[in-house]
């Protein structure tokens, strides 16, 4: 303290001693934070009970009308980055009315060969077939949301890439697409259009009735053009197939996918000039094809605007080879062999939408872990649950229709009644008759709405969709994409509603002339000539399974039921135990699993067994009348707890109250009661199993989560794999007959005697038990989808400040790279000006309490326990600024090397941020991870439990990083670490992808054995 005035030594002393006193008060109380830090065991699941997050103000307007929502491109006359176009009103985009898909969805001649569906001179028929070519062919105007995909979406996917003519003959192989018959290979770099390789036009390629080709023919054009050139050169060399392209766009080469040219690539603007030039820079002056290399970033340039924007129509997934009549091969089918109905069972989600990434991303495997024939529904507006389900078949909507005028109408609240509806005779009528639609009975106002809300779901007025949520990323609350918005402000969306979605009901409904059946109807295995000796050979046992059926089946896989069926569940002296001779059966079902079999033997099953008997009869000479117009299903929602199967899907929160889907489910699904304890096995809790693979248990929600409408049994026997993701039983990837018998019968093996779940030598990609070269999935109770490959959450630099803004906002995203760093630069400045040494010891002392605090809170010292050299080299400096080096100019010194400091670490923020700094790579994951453990964190986690989690990860990926682990030594690492504070902020922890249905083990073998004859004619 030398050189000090003596008059200064009383009045700073005891201040620096108490400081001094209370830094290593805090430091020590630091060494406690451990204990606070550890919230829980595994036992504890808060993050799954919780209701979703509500944006404020969401249900301000009448019927959530957002009073800022932007009008649509036809609607405004401008795209959303200011490039003019054509405005247009919902009668200017007419269906088309030509057969032009004369063979497809085929049915089986008197011979078996197949003919075209035929169709009468009816109005209603017309309104049909424009049904089936709005089914294949119209986006709604969705071009722009994949557009923005392409451009905008974290460098996920790019459709231009998929579209990849060299690969048109793989496609099927590798991602399950369908190819558009009548378009053809094109591999010629010479014939490359702007550097694009874009499938050409075959012999065939006009769709029948469309006439021939007319170079003549003026195409309307839908903005004003840049470069008229290259607008007409372009043109002359896309396929055309008979379409209008003002409506429909050009085939891609894919069904289901059509491309349009973007306004802002060849549009009169100097943002469009500019991105001619870019694009001719990037793609093709170079000549190198490295548009179509993901590592060479040329793809995953948020700068780089795509010459043509690609609609996606529900063919797109809905399209596949047809159970009855499948192509020789796959790559070359047929229209006569394709299905537009029986949903895309081969359609890879993986290789589909992360085809800009490789295995060793985290997001692909994230996809990967959906099976092949299903996608994440709510892959676009997240809730933060991995919850793939089946792209389900359109089977038999008639009977399914007539089961819900049977079934308790549900209560519709004012935004629900916007929506027109089919299923009662007078619109505005509440409760309403509604068919359950979507897996979990969401979708709940009526067939016409199910069919607008698909729409929306693959990207239709996405001008609004993209404002009510944080597109794909999540992690901010949603608010409902509202109909009233739409009615007001999308043109699309009126287009569709008055005319689309009509035709797409007719379409559906229509009875074929000849044959009285819809295009809906069964595909059934005796239809084919190689199953006819089988359906023939099994007879005797089939009918023996018709009675295990009816007895055991029918209550949950019967649309025809007795008059007054109805369906309750309950726990306790509230389950029916007795019901009255020729009463109606409304029956209250036990909520849980475990008290089924006890259940079947109450006398009120009893006398609905025999009701259900008399009801079905038995089967006549020419026909089974009980199966025929059956969906095969009751169409009431089970809960979980009684279907045992994985509840993530059934945890999905995107219909509830102010979400995304609000306006699309019914008051009644918003009000369901929470089902109660959800039991599912843990592999981390080290628990021994229960009967059925179950170690643990957490609480679903209230207020429409916990539920499963019971799945159709119709064409069961080519609908393999099973349960609603299609994890359950054998993938071929083969369309044939045979094919598909092989995966029915391992499938329904799995079904009908779980204990082969087990024993099974075949494991579907992600499934780890039993493999060679690691251990970790070895006490797995069924199927949990476990990284394949070390793994990395990797983003490109352009996409990084979108990332974080989207998540957190602009706002704090700015203030913590510039604002904060600014303002303390400001500080120092004036502390270097104004202030005193001992402020700069208060600087450091207060570091040195916040890193410890950071280090303590985190864990990260018992990974690198160096950093608290950090902490200790604070507290050094602020003791030696209090006690060693008072001087003032000191004080000036360190105040100015903080203020330049805090201006460099903002450069370096901001660089980083706006993508100067490279890629946003964290990694590695380790093989073997369970992909849910990360995928279903829950946003709405408190805030000792989301931190927890968050550095539970860091740690984790830091341990493994540090050594360098591999394998099993690298997922331990990283279950110790991580595994346990996941689990906690999960929204569903539920892994196993294959249990449940649990229902075949009170029948012998004998009874199985038959009951899978008799599943094999439906």
């Amino acid at each position: 303290m030398a050189g000090l005035p003596e008059t200064m030594m009383p009045s700073v002393l005891p201040r620096h001693r108490k400081a001094r006193r209370l830094h290593c008060l805090v430091l020590a109380g630091l060494l406690l934070l451990p204990a606070a830090a550890a919230f829980g065991g595994p036992d504890d699941y808060p993050s799954a009970s919780l209701q979703p997050g509500l944006t404020p103000g969401w249900n301000a307007h009448p019927n959530q009308l957002d009073i800022d929502a932007p009008e649509d491109e036809a609607q405004s006359g401008m795209t959303e980055a200011g490039t003019p176009v054509l405005k247009r009103n919902e009668n200017q985009f007419p269906a088309e009315g030509r057969n032009v898909l004369l063979d497809l969805d085929s049915l089986p001649g008197p011979d078996g060969a197949p003919q075209p569906f035929d169709y009468d001179s009816s109005p209603t028929a017309h309104n049909a077939i424009r049904g089936k070519n709005t089914w294949m062919f119209w986006g709604e105007g969705n071009e722009i949301f994949w557009n923005w995909v392409q451009q905008h979406g974290y460098g996920l996917t790019d459709f231009l890439v998929l579209l990849d003519s060299r690969k048109r003959d793989s496609r099927f192989a590798r991602s399950g697409l369908i190819n558009q018959p009548g378009l053809e290979t094109q591999g010629d770099r010479e014939k490359r259009i702007l550097g694009l390789y874009i499938d050409q036009a075959g012999a065939n390629v006009r769709l029948p009735g469309t006439g021939s080709a007319d170079p003549s023919r003026p195409v309307q054009q839908l903005f004003p053009v840049g470069d008229n050139k290259l607008y007409k050169d372009v043109l002359s060399k896309l396929p055309d197939d008979g379409l209008d392209p003002a409506i429909y766009g050009y085939p891609s080469g894919i069904l289901g996918l059509r491309l349009f040219l973007n306004p802002d690539f060849f549009g009169d603007t100097k943002a469009a000039e500019e991105a001619r030039k870019y694009w001719q820079a990037k793609v093709v002056a170079p000549n190198d094809d490295a548009y179509y290399e993901p590592d060479k970033w040329v793809s995953k340039d948020p700068k780089l605007v795509r010459p043509f924007r690609v609609s996606m129509s529900c063919g797109f997934c809905h399209v596949s080879p047809h159970p009855l009549f499948p192509p020789a091969n796959p790559e070359k089918p047929d229209w006569k062999n394709l299905s537009s109905t029986i949903g895309g069972q081969y359609w890879d989600p993986a290789t589909t939408f992360t085809n800009l990434q490789g295995k060793d991303s985290f997001i692909y495997q994230f996809l990967a872990s959906q099976q092949p024939g299903t996608i994440d529904t709510s892959l676009v507006s997240t809730d933060q649950i991995n919850n793939a389900n089946t792209i389900t078949a359109i089977f038999d909507l008639p009977a399914r229709l007539a089961r819900a005028a049977t079934n308790a109408p549900e209560e519709q609240n004012a935004s629900n009644l916007l929506i027109p509806q089919i299923e009662d005779p007078t619109q505005g009528t509440n409760p309403r008759h509604t068919p359950r639609v979507l897996l979990d009975g969401a979708d709940s106002v009526g067939v016409f709405g199910a069919l607008s809300r698909v729409y929306l779901n693959i990207g239709a007025y996405s001008e609004e969709w993209k404002r009510l949520h944080n597109t794909v990323i999540g992690f901010r609350p949603q608010r409902p994409f509202a109909v009233a918005t739409n009615l007001k402000n999308s043109v699309y969306w009126r287009a569709t509603d008055k005319y689309r979605i009509p035709y797409l009901a007719a379409f559906f409904t229509y009875p074929s002339p000849s044959r009285g059946e819809s295009v809906t109807r069964p595909m059934l295995l005796g239809d084919t000539a190689e199953g006819k000796p089988i359906i023939e050979m099994e007879k005797a046992e089939a009918l023996k399974g018709r009675g295990v059926f009816v007895e055991k089946c029918a209550i949950c896989h019967s649309s025809k039921q007795p008059t007054g069926f109805d369906l309750q569940f309950s726990r306790g002296d509230k389950v029916s135990k007795t019901l009255a001779e020729g009463a109606p059966p409304a029956l209250s079902l036990p909520m849980d699993f475990a008290d089924w079999p006890g259940f079947l033997k109450t006398q009120a099953y009893g006398e609905y067994v025999r009701q259900i008997a008399a009801l079905a009869g038995e089967p006549a000479a020419d026909g089974d009348a009980f199966i025929k117009g059956n969906f095969l299903a009751n169409e009431i929602r089970i809960p979980i707890t009684l279907v045992g199967t994985n509840s993530g899907r059934a945890m999905g929160t995107n219909a509830m109250r102010g979400q995304m889907w609000d306006n699309f489910s019914s008051e009644t699904y918003k009000m369901l009661p929470s089902v109660g304890n959800i039991h599912f096995f843990n592999p981390f809790s080290g628990k021994q199993t229960d009967h059925w693979g179950n170690n643990d248990s957490f609480t679903a929600p209230a207020n429409g989560p916990g539920y499963y409408r019971p799945a159709s049994l119709i064409s069961l026997w080519a609908t393999a794999p099973y349960l609603h993701n299609n994890a359950l039983g054998k993938y071929t990837h083969d369309p044939s007959i045979k094919g598909r018998l092989e995966a029915f019968d391992d499938g329904i093996d799995k079904i009908l005697w779980p204990e082969k779940r087990q024993s099974s030598t075949f494991r579907l990609p992600g499934d780890l038990r039993n493999d060679p070269a690691i251990t970790v999935a070895n006490g797995d109770a069924g199927f949990i989808y476990r990284t394949t490959v070390a793994s990395y959450i990797d983003f490109a630099p352009g996409f990084i400040k979108p990332l974080l803004t989207g998540v957190v906002g602009p706002t704090l995203v700015s203030f913590l790279t510039c604002g904060l760093w600014v303002a303390l630069a400001v500080v120092f400045i004036a502390f270097a000006l104004f202030g005193q040494t001992r402020h700069a010891g208060f600087v450091f002392a207060l570091v040195a309490v916040i890193t410890a605090a950071l280090l303590r809170v985190s864990g990260m010292d018992t990974i690198y326990p160096a950093l608290w050299l950090l902490p200790i080299a604070a507290t050094v400096i602020a003791l030696l600024l209090w006690f060693a080096l008072p001087w003032r100019l000191v004080g000036r010194i360190v105040f100015v090397l903080l203020a330049i400091g805090s201006l460099y670490t903002a450069h370096l923020a901001g660089n980083f941020v706006d993508g100067k700094s490279g890629n946003l790579r964290v990694g590695p994951v380790p093989q073997g991870t369970p992909v849910n453990l990360l995928m279903n964190m829950n946003p709405q986690a408190s805030l000792p439990v989301m931190s927890n989690a968050v550095f539970g990860l860091v740690r984790g990926i830091l341990r493994v990083s540090k050594d360098n682990l591999t394998g099993d030594a690298a997922w331990n690492a990283f279950r110790d670490e991580a595994a346990i504070p996941l689990m906690r902020a999960s929204k569903s922890p539920d892994f196993v992808l294959d249990r449940g249905h649990w229902f075949a083990e009170t029948l012998s073998d004998d009874e199985k054995t038959q009951l899978k004859s008799f599943l094999k004619t439906l």
